[in-house]
Protein backbone atom coordinates (compact mmCIF):
# COMPACT_ATOMS: atom_id res chain seq x y z
CA UNK A 1 0.00 0.00 0.00
CA UNK A 2 3.04 2.29 -0.79
CA UNK A 3 1.21 5.90 -1.42
CA UNK A 4 3.41 6.98 -4.36
CA UNK A 5 2.68 3.51 -5.74
CA UNK A 6 -0.75 4.43 -5.62
CA UNK A 7 -0.42 7.87 -6.71
CA UNK A 8 1.51 7.30 -9.56
CA UNK A 9 -0.99 4.83 -10.65
CA UNK A 10 -4.23 7.28 -9.87
CA UNK A 11 -2.11 9.38 -12.82
CA UNK A 12 -1.76 7.07 -15.22
CA UNK A 13 -5.64 6.14 -14.54
CA UNK A 14 -6.79 9.82 -14.89
CA UNK A 15 -4.35 9.79 -18.36
CA UNK A 16 -6.15 7.05 -19.67
CA UNK A 17 -9.68 8.53 -18.92
CA UNK A 18 -10.62 6.67 -16.09
CA UNK A 19 -11.06 8.79 -13.50
CA UNK A 20 -12.80 7.68 -11.32
CA UNK A 21 -10.80 4.98 -10.77
CA UNK A 22 -8.08 7.41 -10.43
CA UNK A 23 -9.42 9.23 -7.82
CA UNK A 24 -9.84 6.45 -5.54
CA UNK A 25 -5.92 5.53 -5.89
CA UNK A 26 -5.48 9.36 -5.05
CA UNK A 27 -7.61 8.97 -2.02
CA UNK A 28 -5.63 5.76 -0.85
CA UNK A 29 -2.42 7.72 -1.04
CA UNK A 30 -3.92 10.40 0.64
CA UNK A 31 -5.59 7.92 4.03
CA UNK A 32 -2.22 6.19 4.53
CA UNK A 33 -0.45 8.48 7.45
CA UNK A 34 3.05 8.00 6.41
CA UNK A 35 2.12 9.55 3.16
CA UNK A 36 5.21 12.56 2.58
CA UNK A 37 3.05 14.32 -0.01
CA UNK A 38 -1.09 14.59 0.38
CA UNK A 39 -1.30 17.78 -1.16
CA UNK A 40 0.24 15.90 -4.66
CA UNK A 41 -2.39 13.62 -4.61
CA UNK A 42 -5.46 16.27 -3.70
CA UNK A 43 -4.32 18.23 -6.19
CA UNK A 44 -4.22 15.33 -9.00
CA UNK A 45 -7.09 14.32 -8.12
CA UNK A 46 -8.65 17.86 -8.46
CA UNK A 47 -6.87 18.38 -11.76
CA UNK A 48 -8.42 14.82 -13.24
CA UNK A 49 -11.97 15.62 -11.56
CA UNK A 50 -11.73 18.70 -13.39
CA UNK A 51 -11.38 16.62 -16.85
CA UNK A 52 -14.84 16.03 -16.03
CA UNK A 53 -15.70 19.25 -15.47
CA UNK A 54 -17.41 18.59 -11.65
CA UNK A 55 -16.76 21.90 -10.33
CA UNK A 56 -17.97 21.49 -7.11
CA UNK A 57 -15.33 18.12 -5.94
CA UNK A 58 -12.31 19.77 -7.92
CA UNK A 59 -12.74 23.13 -5.87
CA UNK A 60 -12.39 20.64 -2.93
CA UNK A 61 -9.92 18.93 -3.81
CA UNK A 62 -7.58 22.16 -4.66
CA UNK A 63 -8.36 23.77 -1.30
CA UNK A 64 -7.85 20.51 0.54
CA UNK A 65 -4.28 20.93 -1.09
CA UNK A 66 -3.67 24.50 -0.62
CA UNK A 67 -4.34 23.70 2.91
CA UNK A 68 -1.01 21.44 3.25
CA UNK A 69 0.62 23.69 0.67
CA UNK A 70 -0.16 27.12 0.58
CA UNK A 71 2.19 27.81 -2.54
CA UNK A 72 0.74 24.13 -4.32
CA UNK A 73 1.38 25.83 -7.69
CA UNK A 74 -1.29 23.79 -9.77
CA UNK A 75 -3.71 23.79 -6.68
CA UNK A 76 -3.13 27.77 -7.19
CA UNK A 77 -3.58 27.84 -11.07
CA UNK A 78 -6.65 25.27 -11.27
CA UNK A 79 -8.46 26.67 -8.93
CA UNK A 80 -8.01 30.19 -10.06
CA UNK A 81 -9.05 29.36 -13.40
CA UNK A 82 -12.29 27.86 -11.20
CA UNK A 83 -12.67 31.03 -9.87
CA UNK A 84 -12.72 32.74 -13.30
CA UNK A 85 -15.34 30.69 -14.77
CA UNK A 86 -17.48 31.37 -11.27
CA UNK A 87 -17.04 35.12 -11.75
CA UNK A 88 -14.89 35.15 -8.76
CA UNK A 89 -12.50 37.57 -10.49
CA UNK A 90 -10.37 38.95 -7.78
CA UNK A 91 -10.25 36.27 -5.93
CA UNK A 92 -8.97 34.39 -9.73
CA UNK A 93 -6.43 37.14 -9.99
CA UNK A 94 -4.63 36.44 -6.06
CA UNK A 95 -4.73 32.88 -7.41
CA UNK A 96 -2.84 33.16 -10.51
CA UNK A 97 -0.77 36.25 -9.25
CA UNK A 98 0.38 34.23 -6.35
CA UNK A 99 0.86 31.14 -9.10
CA UNK A 100 3.08 33.33 -10.96
CA UNK A 101 5.35 35.02 -8.30
CA UNK A 102 5.82 31.15 -7.28
CA UNK A 103 7.04 29.49 -10.76
CA UNK A 104 7.66 31.12 -14.28
CA UNK A 105 4.56 31.63 -15.64
CA UNK A 106 3.19 29.82 -18.22
CA UNK A 107 0.68 30.48 -21.76
CA UNK A 108 -2.11 28.86 -19.50
CA UNK A 109 -1.22 31.33 -16.40
CA UNK A 110 -0.67 34.57 -18.74
CA UNK A 111 -3.64 33.99 -20.86
CA UNK A 112 -5.97 33.36 -17.47
CA UNK A 113 -4.46 36.33 -15.71
CA UNK A 114 -4.85 38.53 -18.78
CA UNK A 115 -8.87 37.03 -19.18
CA UNK A 116 -9.14 37.97 -15.85
CA UNK A 117 -7.22 41.78 -16.01
CA UNK A 118 -9.80 42.35 -19.79
CA UNK A 119 -12.89 41.51 -17.77
CA UNK A 120 -11.61 43.88 -14.75
CA UNK A 121 -11.49 46.33 -17.37
CA UNK A 122 -7.74 47.01 -16.64
CA UNK A 123 -6.20 47.32 -19.71
CA UNK A 124 -2.79 48.37 -18.92
CA UNK A 125 -1.93 45.12 -16.61
CA UNK A 126 -4.11 43.63 -19.68
CA UNK A 127 -1.55 44.69 -22.33
CA UNK A 128 0.94 43.72 -20.02
CA UNK A 129 -0.01 39.98 -20.16
CA UNK A 130 -0.05 40.26 -23.73
CA UNK A 131 3.05 40.99 -24.25
CA UNK A 132 4.56 38.57 -21.91
CA UNK A 133 2.55 35.77 -23.62
CA UNK A 134 3.72 36.84 -27.36
CA UNK A 135 7.28 37.45 -26.07
CA UNK A 136 7.59 34.18 -24.28
CA UNK A 137 4.91 31.95 -26.26
CA UNK A 138 4.39 32.95 -29.34
CA UNK A 139 3.55 29.60 -30.54
CA UNK A 140 1.17 28.48 -28.10
CA UNK A 141 -2.71 28.04 -28.62
CA UNK A 142 -3.21 30.58 -25.90
CA UNK A 143 -1.31 33.14 -28.03
CA UNK A 144 -3.36 32.18 -31.15
CA UNK A 145 -6.69 32.90 -29.57
CA UNK A 146 -5.15 35.75 -28.17
CA UNK A 147 -4.71 37.13 -31.76
CA UNK A 148 -8.40 35.49 -32.87
CA UNK A 149 -9.72 37.67 -30.12
CA UNK A 150 -11.26 34.64 -28.44
CA UNK A 151 -11.13 35.49 -25.26
CA UNK A 152 -13.85 32.73 -23.80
Amino acid sequence: NDPDINHNYGVFLCQTQREGQAIAYFLQAIRNPLYAAPWKSYSAAGVCTLRTNNLKDAEEFFKRALRLDPDEPISLLSLGQIRYRQGSLDEARKLVSQHNKLVAPSAESLWLALRIERKLGERVAEQSYANQLRRRFPGSPEYQALQRGSFD
